[in-house]
């Protein structure tokens, strides 16, 4: 059992105690796909309780305050009711959980689950518009006389490669499962060179790796054509 497994099942077995049988589970994300590197992928679980009060959640303090310090993140939390009207408000989310996903407790909670294409194109340009703001401030605003940029590449890595992925699943595509292909495919689709966005995501394994200004202008650039892409995106229409 490696280091990730080892801390889902202690927390799943400390919930066990306070929920015996009252509540799904899911892992989703680069830790079901298979690809989470320690000190940037977060550890994605999903909850399901048959109800949520303030009960319920109280009972479950000690559980989950460990699973936060320990894999430092806080799962989704939804009750029964919430979840199966959710598709409407987390497109994004959903649509990520089913590219890849382990059913942990539970009935699965994805089954019969759909997303509607023009959420999913609503939801995507704001996550693309909204990433590409935060970009360009922090661009704007870099300390005068650094021109060490790996860190604030970085920072953005695995959401803008969330999104890459997104934007396939909106246009019908299959999701490769390494990223390397992903933002490729999502390169040819939406009309950006893909190469500094590839870099910026793999150099987030590298420790040695630095970003270099023309990494961030080229990363800048397919940020900003994703974004125009995805708010011209005609539903039912594929290029």
């Amino acid at each position: 059992m490696n280091d990730v497994d080892g801390k889902i099942e202690k927390f799943l077995a400390d919930l066990d105690r306070v929920w015996p049988g009252a509540y799904a589970a899911v892992l989703f994300g680069s830790a079901a796909r298979g690809e989470y590197l320690p000190g940037w992928s977060d550890i994605n679980i999903l909850l399901i309780a048959d109800q949520l009060t303030p009960a319920s959640l109280r009972i479950a303090r000690e559980a989950l305050a460990d699973w936060r310090e320990s894999a430092e993140a806080v799962p989704l939390l939804f009750s029964a009711t919430e979840w199966r009207r959710s598709a409407d408000a987390y497109p994004l989310e959903i649509a990520e959980m089913r590219t890849g996903y382990r059913l942990l407790r539970g009935a699965d909670p994805l089954v019969g689950m759909t997303v509607r294409p023009a959420d999913l194109r609503a939801a995507l340009e704001r996550e693309f518009r909204g990433k590409l703001m935060r970009l360009r401030q922090g661009y704007a605003v870099f300390p005068p006389g650094s021109d060490d940029l790996t860190e604030f590449a970085r920072s953005s890595a695995s959401s803008v490669l969330l999104l890459c992925r997104a934007l396939l699943i909106l246009q019908g595509d299959s999701v490769p499962a390494a990223a390397e292909a992903v933002i490729a495919r999502a390169g040819e689709r939406a009309g950006f060179a893909p190469q500094a966005v590839q870099r910026v995501v793999a150099g987030r394994a590298d420790a040695g790796w630095r970003c270099s200004e023309e990494d961030v202008q080229g990363y800048l650039a397919a940020v900003e054509s994703a974004a125009g892409f995805v708010d011209h995106f005609q539903i039912g229409a594929r290029t």
